[in-house]
């Protein structure tokens, strides 16, 4: 898988449809599953299913006998859900998904590595439209210094 980056303005349409873009949908592995994710604050992610599966990996040994981590594992599994599409490419977002990331037209989908993110365009403006790319680097390089 090619390394997701960049972003794409573009619109929701009446029906509540997006297309992912293509420089994005063509670098997910050819055939793997896409799911929207509630991962990151504000917006949607859209992880193909192996990202997914690491990420997950974790919940596979959650003790039933534990009801804290039995209920992180229902509320995040309750969180996902399968990215479908239609025959000419649009891809419906679900309700709870719309509302989640206050999406009701403009949107922005950004390159994240191995996976998307889908924006309301006002909302990724307020939230990452102020920080300069400066500020970006000096945040970044002060967290792995501290790790």
């Amino acid at each position: 898988m090619r390394m997701l980056s960049g972003k794409v303005v573009h619109q929701m349409d009446g029906k509540n449809r997006i297309r992912i873009p293509a420089k994005y949908k063509n670098a997910f592995p050819e055939k793997e599953t896409l799911y929207f994710v509630e991962y990151a604050d504000g917006c949607i992610t859209v992880m193909p299913e192996s990202v997914l599966d690491e990420r997950l990996a974790t919940f596979d040994e959650v003790n039933p006998g534990d009801p804290e981590m039995m209920n992180a594992k229902r509320r995040i599994m309750c969180s996902i859900e399968e990215v479908t599409e239609d025959p000419q490419g649009r891809t419906p977002i679900p309700k709870y998904f719309r509302e989640y990331a206050g999406i009701e037209k403009d949107v922005v989908t950004v390159g994240m590595g191995k996976y998307i993110e889908i924006w309301a365009l006002e909302r990724f403006q307020s939230n990452v439209g102020s920080m300069s790319i400066q500020q970006a680097n000096a945040v970044a390089y002060k967290k792995r210094a501290e790790q």
